[in-house]
């Protein structure tokens, strides 16, 4: 059912767990969180987290994938809690993020496939870590916002 694009504004829950599946999938990768929430910013954005970029990131390869990974994890955990993908409401993410951060790795030309291998690589891990992204989700949604320590201690 998730592989139906559709698009309609996001449920304050659908968002949690988009959140939820940065915080829990950048942690596994070793992405330092900052703090999530799932505040609404008066500029279309409903939710957000953010984690501290690494000195020299261009250099570390391995850490730019970690990123992309991450921020795909996002919208693949929405999709897996709404029952489909919602391209309008991971725009940013896919867009300014992944895309961006993907082009300092591969040439334009491979950038599609390369997207299509983090992407596989995101949802096996949202499947795997899915308890995880759960907990941190409902937190989320009960608490509107999570500091560091807080997020991280859910995982554990």
């Amino acid at each position: 059912m998730i592989n139906t694009p559709r698009s309609r504004a996001s449920t304050l829950e659908e968002v949690a767990y988009h959140e939820a599946g940065h915080v829990v999938i950048g942690h596994r990768l070793g992405v330092d969180l900052a703090s999530a929430d799932i505040l609404p910013d008066g500029q279309g954005g409903n939710g957000h987290t953010v984690f501290n970029v690494r000195p020299g990131f261009r250099d570390h390869p391995d850490y730019i994938e970690a990123v992309v990974v991450t921020f795909l994890a996002g919208p693949i955990a929405e999709a897996r809690i709404a029952g489909f993908k919602n391209p309008e409401g991971s725009g940013y993410d896919l867009d300014a993020i992944a895309r961006e951060w993907l082009r300092l790795l591969v040439p334009r030309a491979q950038y599609k496939a390369r997207l299509a291998e983090l992407t596989q690589q995101a949802e096996r891990l949202v499947t795997e870590s899915w308890p995880q992204i759960a907990a941190v989700a409902q937190a989320l949604f009960r608490r509107r916002r999570l500091a560091r320590d807080d997020a991280l201690a859910l995982i554990s």
